[in-house]
């Protein structure tokens, strides 16, 4: 119902804040806000994990893995300087969010 709530809200307030992008050899602890890091090894340009905060507002945060050799894993691409995720996130547990990052926005399904 919270979720409901939002994605109605979200039609009559300004866009959100667009998600940047930060490449780091060790993801924080506590990452923040609408910023998607990356842990890898830049050189090569192979990445392992993504993690970002829950969009929703729940707090939680969201650890993805790019390791194409497990799964499920994620994709992220660079489109117009903002990351994009494939595929959608969806969480199972907690706040229960179901979205899309595309070239740095939100959208909800």
């Amino acid at each position: 119902m919270k979720q409901l709530f939002k994605w109605i809200l979200s039609f009559f307030t300004k866009e959100s804040k667009a998600f940047k992008l930060k490449i780091v050899s060790e993801l924080p602890k506590e990452p923040v806000e609408h910023t998607l890091y990356l842990e890898g090894n830049v050189k090569e340009d192979d990445y392992w994990y993504a993690l970002l905060k829950c969009p929703c507002g729940c707090g939680d945060n969201i650890m993805l893995n790019l390791m194409t050799d497990s799964k499920p894993c994620w994709e992220v691409k660079l489109i117009n300087k903002h990351p994009s995720v494939f595929p959608s996130i969806w969480r199972t547990k907690n706040c229960k969010s179901h979205f899309w990052v595309k070239e740095g926005k939100i959208f909800w399904s």
